[in-house]
């Protein structure tokens, strides 16, 4: 099991700095505007040797008799995801036509039988609740969403292959512990290949990920959480709990947004992260900021699985409890700053 993930980091770093000389027309260029973070030209498209990595082991398992992904309906749509998504990544695809292609993988994904059936709520019914006829309009929005998110979330300096190493390593060790090598080698090797990126990727960034990987990756994120409660070995709670870094943000800052009467498919710059980056902290501060809530993240998931149902909710409150603490002192650094700059 050792030998394909060093492999995978191995191949993912010598591509992501193949990826970054000029010359092979295989990245294009993140021109800094006023939604970026970055002020001088950066090559993006580098998650295209994350991507790279996944599919060649695939064809290696698959000339084996083996999969990596669970099935070829999975696989094909993560293809399909990355395709539009290195599309876009070079001249911008019509929202309309990228959300479509999200929309059949997430069918590919559902039609492959993977997906949520039931909602566990611990600590407040015994059993989980039964979708019914509501598990397929949500798996496929669940889907679709967490594509998105993934890519809104890869805006600052090592923070989306921060988050693809820790996370999927996090699912990894996980399922794992729980008697789930396969969906155990997936996790890990997904995590090797945000790894071997992340090398080059970390602050200050020499290479960005790109719509390529981000948006794959958050569709592979999907398939772990219905692959996991398929195979009873990643409660829905903890995969959400792994990746709340991302999610809480993108859906708190979607929400709010809808709100206040904004366009909400227009990119902008503010997300939490990007907001703690405006303050003061910047791309590097911010970033390891967020590593430390990564692990913290992971930590709970993995206390997940040792309580009693009353303990399971006890511990999503308390997280849930800690994001709006983040908020708050979000807004109070920003209310400082503008008193500040007023004087």
């Amino acid at each position: 099991m050792l030998s394909p993930i060093l492999g995978v980091f191995f191949f993912t770093l010598l591509a992501t700095w193949w990826l970054m000389r000029a010359g092979h027309g295989w990245t294009a260029v993140d021109e800094p505007n006023h939604r970026s973070l970055h002020a001088a030209k950066v090559p993006k498209g580098g998650g295209l040797a994350i991507v790279g990595a996944l599919v060649l082991v695939e064809l290696i398992q698959r000339l084996r008799g083996l999969e990596f992904f669970p099935n070829t309906l999975s696989l094909l749509g993560f293809l399909a995801i990355a395709w539009v998504s290195f599309l876009d990544d070079r001249k911008p695809v019509p929202s309309g036509i990228r959300l479509l292609v999200h929309l059949l993988a997430a069918s590919l994904l559902v039609g492959s039988g993977l997906q949520l059936e039931t909602l566990p709520l611990p600590g407040i019914l015994d059993q989980p609740l039964s979708l019914g006829w509501l598990a397929l309009p949500i798996s496929l929005m669940f889907t679709v969403w967490f594509t998105n998110l993934y890519n809104f979330m890869d805006g600052m300096d090592g923070f989306a292959g921060g988050m693809t190493a820790l996370g999927f390593g996090g699912c990894a060790f996980l399922s794992w512990a729980q008697g789930d090598p396969s969906l155990a080698l997936l996790c890990a090797l997904a995590a090797a290949a945000g790894g071997g990126f992340l090398c080059w990727n970390f602050p200050p960034a020499r290479i960005f990920m790109g719509d390529v990987a981000a948006a794959p990756l958050g569709y592979l994120v999907a398939l772990v959480c219905f692959l996991g409660v398929q195979n009873k070995s990643l409660h829905l709670w903890q995969t959400l709990l792994i990746f709340a870094p991302f999610w809480v943000d993108a859906t708190a800052t979607l929400l709010r947004r809808l709100l206040q009467g904004e366009r909400v498919w227009e990119a902008h710059r503010t997300h939490a992260y990007q907001r703690f980056a405006q303050v003061g902290w910047g791309h590097r501060r911010t970033t390891l900021a967020e590593y430390a809530l990564m692990g913290l993240c992971i930590g709970a998931a993995w206390a997940f699985a040792q309580l009693q149902a009353e303990g399971q909710m006890l511990l999503l409150v308390t997280m849930t409890a800690l994001f709006f603490l983040i908020w708050l002192v979000l807004r109070a650094v920003e209310k400082t700053q503008a008193i500040s700059g007023k004087k």
